[in-house]
């Protein structure tokens, strides 16, 4: 049953989000810059002013998020994480999650998404 449901949720997130892979332009004042995106990466170094989020998404592949400069608070897995500069979190493939810059301060991290691995 609480597979069903697992289901249930992600059916509902996507049709209230549309297509979790395709490029959205940044809300809020966030600026992307996409360093390299192939078949296999993409890697993009993030800037979120202060009070900027993530929205609620997921990502078909894994990610890996380092936080450059400032503070980035995750919320995936039922958990509250924050991380400050050097700091390095990873998120399984299809793990729903939101990040959220909480400070006065601008935060920059690195996203490596990892689309697949040959």
């Amino acid at each position: 049953m609480p597979r069903t449901l697992a289901l249930a949720v992600l059916v509902g997130l996507l049709a209230v989000a549309g297509d979790p892979t395709a490029a959205q332009t940044p809300a809020g004042g966030i600026e992307e810059r996409v360093l390299l995106d192939n078949d296999s990466v993409r890697l993009v170094f993030i800037t979120y002013p202060p009070g900027a989020d993530s929205d609620l998404h997921f990502n078909v592949g894994p990610e890996v998020t380092i936080v450059q400069e400032g503070q980035l608070v995750v919320f995936a897995q039922g958990k509250r994480e924050v991380l400050g500069p050097g700091a390095a979190h990873w998120l399984p493939d299809a793990t729903t999650h939101l990040a959220r810059n909480e400070t006065d301060r601008p935060t920059r991290f690195w996203s490596l998404l990892l689309k697949r691995c040959d």
